[in-house]
């Protein structure tokens, strides 16, 4: 199985045009070809269209979450500037399947993966919902969704100081490497893991790996 993420930028149009640059580069550091991001999502080619529109291919499935919350995290870190008290966040919908036809442009790739994904988000907007999977197996989906509704209210209480952490945490850096990279205390990235919920996040994101592999056999 693989997975497709496709993910819109909520309230894009209100972010200056040097927040757009800096939430664009954070994407192409993280999953393009020449990233300088260690990430440990393994695989993934992607493409954003009309700035505000995001497609990610993953060949490993089980690490799809991970690499949703790497791109939530990029995205929620951006500091807004002056007088934008709208910070930039963005809707995840995840689809897992197979892809049928794979080309070199993401998004003319085809399968029930990206049907899935391209689906989930449509109907996410309606809903009010930010993050969300899909596969075609239902009792597992009904499971996941319970999962990543409690998930999406620990996200919604993100702060930058928070996502900045984690955005760190989930490719596997140590807190004492966290804390060079931020030049701040240990103790200081230990209690921003601990506000962004971190306790809950890591054994939630090593069942849905356990779900999917369990799913791929």
């Amino acid at each position: 199985m693989n997975a497709v993420i496709t993910a819109d930028i909520i309230n894009y149009s209100k972010l200056s045009p040097d927040e757009q640059d800096k939430l664009i580069g954070a994407i192409h550091r993280i999953f393009g070809n020449n990233s300088d991001i260690r990430t440990n999502v393994g695989d993934s080619s992607f493409a954003i269209t009309r700035g505000d529109n995001i497609q990610i291919e993953l060949k490993n499935a089980d690490q799809a979450l991970r690499a949703a919350l790497l791109l939530k995290s990029a995205i929620k870190k951006i500091v807004p500037g002056p007088g934008n008290k709208t910070p930039a966040d963005v809707r995840i919908a995840i689809g897992i399947g197979d892809i049928s036809a794979r080309r070199k442009n993401v998004g003319e790739s085809t399968g029930n993966a990206y049907t899935f994904s391209g689906r989930t988000l449509d109907s996410m907007k309606k809903q009010k919902r930010t993050l969300a999977v899909k596969t075609n197996n239902t009792r597992l989906d009904a499971e996941l969704d319970t999962e990543l509704r409690l998930l999406e209210v620990i996200l919604s209480g993100w702060t930058v100081n928070s996502a900045e952490v984690i955005f760190l945490t989930i490719p596997g850096l140590t807190e004492q490497e966290i804390s060079n990279n931020l030049k701040i205390s240990q103790s200081a990235v230990n209690q921003r893991k601990k506000s962004a919920g971190w306790a809950g996040i890591e054994p939630l994101l090593k069942r849905y790996e356990e779900l999917i592999k369990q799913e791929e056999n």
